[in-house]
């Protein structure tokens, strides 16, 4: 993505939204570092584009490795949140769309964001389980 478009994003667009989920190459785009290697920079570097946007961040872990798939919900003067399913032994397109519009859905139904990453998180892992 040309560094325009990110300033635009960062700038113009994410401070605007309730909730921004970047995966962990988007994450390291956004915030300007390295791809984190492990959850403890996944963290460092979502809160700081959660302080930067002042919004929740949901940094998706589905490009890391392991047997968890692990989600960090990460709010302004929050403790941080994780949320964890079994990783789903195959490769997988889309799911971060489908996981963001599940929590979309969640919060316009009247839910939490927290109760509504948890809800969201594990109707795309059925989802996806019910699918092979």
């Amino acid at each position: 993505i040309m560094e325009d478009a990110v300033a635009a994003l960062r700038n113009d667009l994410m401070p605007h939204c309730r909730i921004v989920t970047p995966n962990l190459p988007e994450l390291a785009v956004l915030t300007g570092s390295a791809i984190a290697v492990d959850e403890a920079s996944a963290c460092r570097q979502g809160e700081e584009l959660s302080r930067t946007l002042s919004t929740a961040v949901l940094v998706k872990g589905g490009h890391a490795r392991g047997n968890e798939a692990v989600d960090w919900l990460l709010q302004p003067q929050c403790p941080p949140l994780r949320f964890m399913a079994p990783r789903l032994p195959r490769e997988m397109r889309g799911t971060g769309c489908m996981l963001s519009s599940a929590i979309a859905a969640s919060i316009a139904l009247g839910m939490s964001l927290e109760e509504g990453v948890r809800r969201a998180k594990q109707f795309v892992f059925d989802a996806l389980a019910g699918s092979e």
